[in-house]
């Protein structure tokens, strides 16, 4: 004959069992499956409270601590949905300062694309050179060679004369051969030859 903990354990395992079940039908309404899995945990529950032959007080006591657990869990499963959601959205939405940058790296190269190479800058745009070099020291280049990079896709969409397109593509290679250098893929090559030798 099974003990009071036992009988106890089944009816707080079914009771959970019947809530997760009952919550999964109330997310899927139109869903048979959960109905009738919900219907025959439910029925399983009752089962087993007419064979424990406990008061009322004693179950409510038992459904209590059981859905204060349930809920808990809920709550818990809530909350990290909510921070992970609002973790990708972070991701998904460039910072200000993002923004900011590719703004400034985009009128960069449209300016480069519209002038002669012997305009003297001016002290706006010395300004937001010097900004950009900032960003660039405080993010890492991985994250500047990412912005760069959309930046020149954006541009490429745009409608360019063949010059443009030209002085474009070339921007484009100095930013390779940019991000080779900073990210040390040449020298590490270039060690793999020397250790060959």
């Amino acid at each position: 004959m099974p003990g009071v903990q036992d009988i106890e354990k089944e009816l707080a395992k079914k009771y959970a069992d019947f809530l997760e079940a009952r919550d999964k039908e109330l997310l899927n309404p139109d869903n048979v499956d959960y109905n009738s899995k919900r219907q025959k945990l439910e029925s399983l529950y009752q089962d087993t409270v007419l064979k424990s032959k406990y008061t009322k007080d004693r179950l409510q006591s038992i459904k209590d601590k059981v859905q204060k657990e349930h809920d808990n869990q809920v709550n818990q499963s809530e909350q990290f949905k909510q921070t992970y959601k609002q973790n990708v959205l972070q991701k998904l939405h460039p910072t200000k300062e993002e923004t900011t940058y590719k703004d400034a790296y985009k009128e960069q190269v449209l300016d480069a694309l519209e002038k002669d190479e012997k305009e003297v800058p001016s002290e706006e745009a010395e300004k937001k050179e010097q900004e950009m070099k900032e960003f660039e020291e405080m993010h890492g280049y991985e994250k500047v060679y990412e912005l760069k990079r959309e930046v020149l896709d954006e541009i490429k969409d745009m409608d360019l004369t063949p010059v443009q397109q030209e002085k474009l593509n070339e921007i484009e290679k100095d930013l390779e051969k940019e991000k080779e250098l900073k990210l040390g893929k040449k020298q590490s090559k270039t060690q793999e030859q020397v250790m060959d030798m």
